[in-house]
């Protein structure tokens, strides 16, 4: 099948195909006033000089387990906005809240009042919209975005001690197996389409509970091989546990942070066309549907200028997490282009 093609917003015209595209609760960030202004001159660091302000704690969902991806950058993401993008005395509080239906539920249904933001996977809410009408509680296209942090392309991955060792060896094998979180996120919709865009004889197990339990039950020999994002799992990588066969991604989605990316061939320039920049995964900064207008406003600002600022830059750094800032609305447009694609493809992996 051919996916459709994709136009990134703000940039040049890119042929990217977006399909699908996670221990610790309840984390708050210590409240601490800073001397520094922001671009509205506020001396408590809020993002706004005027109008609405939070006078509350906010729940900061992550529909994920503690440990993985999205929880790695949510938590990343309140600690810069809790030192210098908020009113004194008022805390960020990371809450864990997997499975990822429920998690995106409660972000979604939350009261619009300001108390609650959370990080949502994309395309993985609409498509978990479009497969499981009944259990997703949900619109995607309601979220009031606030603005958006990374832009990760996937990888498949095999144990270093695996005997395929490119991804010829796991296109000649018969009876393949792979091993994924829940069924309908990022990464297990990214594994259904490299298997059927490559032809792989493979089968999916499901359930995982998270990057860290996917790469274990890699290693222990439960799977072949793993369709996984390229800022996840940098840490197995740099060990030598795990080895990254096949690039999925276009050249642009190469971080230059993740050198050992360098070098791992792409499905462009294997052949597989079709596949390559189809799977992409983006992470979200929302709030609920019916967010109002100012209180909208004060978060759009604080977020901006919080993953677009030094100190979370020099925390990317440090955390080996390459980021791609987006305001809201440039995050709204590629939301909305991949609920378009999402339509589309999902029902074509499913058949």
């Amino acid at each position: 099948m051919n996916y459709p093609r994709h136009r990134r917003p703000n940039r040049r015209l890119w042929l990217t195909r977006f399909l699908a595209l996670a221990l610790m609760t309840g984390l708050a960030v210590t409240a601490c006033s800073s001397d520094k202004g922001d671009t509205a001159g506020n001396d408590n660091g809020s993002a706004s000089a005027t109008g609405w302000q939070p006078t509350k704690d906010i729940d900061f969902i992550v529909p994920n387990s503690a440990g993985g991806g999205f929880d790695t950058y949510a938590r990343g993401i309140a600690e810069v906005m809790q030192q210098s993008h908020m009113p004194d005395g008022v805390s960020v509080v990371i809450r864990n809240q997997p499975p990822e239906p429920q998690g995106i539920t409660a972000m979604y249904t939350a009261k619009p009042d300001g108390t609650t933001i959370g990080i949502l996977p994309m395309p993985a809410a609409i498509a978990h919209q479009i497969q499981n009408p009944d259990l997703a509680k949900w619109q995607t296209d309601k979220f009031t975005v606030l603005g958006s942090v990374d832009e990760n392309a996937y990888v498949v991955y095999v144990a270093s001690n695996s005997p395929y060792t490119t991804i010829e060896d796991l296109v000649a094998k018969k009876g393949l197996r792979a091993l994924s979180v829940q069924e309908g996120s990022s990464s297990a919709l990214a594994a259904q389409a490299t298997i059927k865009s490559l032809g792989l004889d493979a089968n999916i197990t499901y359930g995982a509970d998270g990057s860290a339990e996917v790469v274990t039950g890699l290693l222990r020999g439960d799977a072949d091989f793993i369709v996984y994002g390229s800022t996840d799992l940098t840490g197995f990588v740099e060990s030598g546990d795990i080895k990254p066969i096949l690039f999925l991604g276009t050249d642009d989605q190469r971080p230059e942070s993740l050198p050992w990316l360098a070098d791992v061939p792409s499905a462009e320039s294997k052949g597989f066309t079709e596949v390559a920049g189809a799977v992409t995964e983006l992470r979200v900064i929302v709030g609920p549907a019916g967010m109002p207008d100012d209180v909208a406003t004060f978060f759009r600002d604080a977020i901006y200028a919080t993953i677009t600022s030094p100190e979370f830059e020099s925390w990317a750094q440090s955390a080996k997490r390459p980021i791609t800032p987006r305001d809201w609305q440039a995050a709204t447009e590629i939301m909305n282009t991949q609920i378009e694609q999402m339509n589309e493809l999902v029902p074509s992996l499913s058949s």
